[in-house]
């Protein structure tokens, strides 16, 4: 779908960075703990941003992450095309891999002209905003989620 795991976790990092207080780098370790986020993964997640240019990090005492200014003008479709990329505009609503005006699925007719509405709406929020009124934001986005568990072998 639009709004995937890695999109959400990617959201709440950035969120989570705009809020806080500027010039402070922060630990990976630290975010993954504050928001309840799996720490490997929240690593390598963090690598989209940085080679974008809207985190900066530095490694050794004292490091951490910290936003580039600006990124707090970032908008959700900004963040959403980062961590999507081009499955952002391209994906099926039923998952066929070839869904577009020539090879449309039965549902392509009536979902596009609703996912380019919704596009057009995450263009209209920036991180900024969304941090400022966290409170009001949908639960998948602020609750905090207990870290997943790797199963073992028995």
């Amino acid at each position: 779908m639009i709004i995937n795991r890695s999109s959400q976790y990617t959201l709440q990092v950035l969120m989570h960075l705009v809020a806080h207080p500027a010039g402070r780098p922060v630990l990976a370790r630290e975010l993954a703990e504050q928001l309840h986020l799996p720490p490997h993964y929240l690593a390598k997640l963090l690598q989209g941003p940085c080679r974008a240019g809207w985190l900066s990090s530095t490694r050794g005492r004292g490091g951490g992450f910290t936003l580039t200014p600006g990124t707090e003008n970032l908008t959700l479709l900004e963040v959403l095309a980062l961590t999507r990329g081009e499955r952002l505009t391209r994906e099926c609503l039923l998952g066929f891999k070839d869904c577009d005006d020539k090879t449309a699925c039965v549902m392509h007719c009536h979902w596009k002209p609703i996912k380019q509405e919704l596009l057009g709406q995450f263009g209209g929020y920036t991180l900024a905003q969304l941090a400022s009124s966290r409170t009001r934001l949908p639960g998948w986005l602020t609750e905090k989620k207990p870290a997943r568990r790797r199963k073992t072998a028995p």
